[in-house]
């Protein structure tokens, strides 16, 4: 599975910069637009996995680009987030298709969390993640709430560890090239190799007792690596 794709439609640039920071910094793909027919052409185009959306927008507003998203068949799920908080306006994007609505000035982490449970919603209705809990040595990884349990310690894991983990998940003791990884998990050839090694040092520190000396994700001689529970 690839890396999530986040649509950010906000005007103002300091607010979409900082949403494309965060964004980033948790693991997911970014687009962007400024403007309502922009936003409307990426959402048809690019197949976003979530859109966060403003309502005051120039051109069109984006109750208006939701609607004609909902009207084309388009079932993203889409967060609105805007200083309109009134209800009226919190009904009529709902009412337009709307899955979620948060009202500035916001918390970046209440948020997040917001599009993680969304996302979540969205794999279950598609489908896409009916893994249960791995079970490893002294832990347990949830790929469905995304997060390691270790004890009463929760250890959040970022989109690209969970496609990563999941994917080790359905190829259990096999060996796996670094170049296999990159095609499921990252989807890039752009993309190098040295990627793979540096998101595994990342997921051992969540997984392994000892991340210098693994047993669950095994490093493969002149190959690659190698999941086991």
């Amino acid at each position: 599975m690839s890396e999530r794709a986040i649509l950010i439609v906000e005007d103002e640039e300091p607010i979409r910069r900082g949403l494309r920071e965060a964004f980033r910094s948790e693991g997911y793909r970014v687009l962007e637009a400024a403007d309502g027919l922009t936003a409307l052409a990426i959402g048809l185009r690019e197949d976003p996995d979530l859109v966060i959306l403003d309502v005051m927008l120039p051109g069109i507003d984006g109750f208006e680009v939701l609607r004609r998203w909902r009207a084309d068949g388009v079932d993203t799920p889409v967060i609105v987030l805007t200083a309109r908080g009134l209800e009226p306006d919190r009904v009529e994007g709902l009412r337009l298709g709307a899955d979620d609505y948060v009202v500035k000035p916001f918390g970046i982490d209440e948020l997040l969390a917001r599009v993680a449970a969304r996302l979540r919603v969205w794999d279950r209705e598609r489908g896409l993640l009916d893994r249960t809990a791995i079970a490893l040595e002294g832990c347990v990884v949830d790929l469905r709430a995304r997060c390691v349990r270790r004890g009463r310690e929760t250890v959040n894991l970022t989109p690209r560890e969970v496609d990563l983990l999941a994917h080790f998940a359905d190829h259990e003791g096999e060996a796996l090239t670094r170049a296999a990884l990159l095609a499921a998990v990252w989807g890039d050839g752009e993309v190098v190799s040295r990627v793979v090694d540096t998101a595994i040092l990342g997921l051992r520190k969540k997984i392994e007792n000892d991340p210098a000396e693994p047993r669950h994700v095994i490093s493969v001689r002149g190959v690659g690596y190698r999941f086991q529970r």
